[in-house]
């Protein structure tokens, strides 16, 4: 016949431990929520990061081939 094993812990303690791992449970459910949202935030950094270089890219682009204008023969603005 087998004897189930005898628990040391008292009333207090097993609602302690209880607290305690409930308390983990939310801790660990807060830290995926900000895993997630910094995630997300990633993910959106770098797509902002690539359309910064893709805009670098072509404005470096666009002023390689404009034409060097003279200051002096351009009309001031309220001409």
């Amino acid at each position: 016949m087998s004897e189930e094993p005898k628990s040391n812990l008292t009333s207090d303690d097993a609602a302690r431990l209880e607290r305690i791992e409930s308390a983990l449970a939310h801790l660990q459910h807060d830290v995926d929520t900000m895993n997630a949202s910094l995630l997300d935030f990633l993910q959106r950094i770098q797509a902002f990061d690539a359309r910064c270089q893709r805009l670098e890219a072509n404005l470096q682009q666009a002023m390689e081939h404009s034409e060097p204008s003279d200051p002096e023969q351009e009309l001031p603005p309220h001409y």
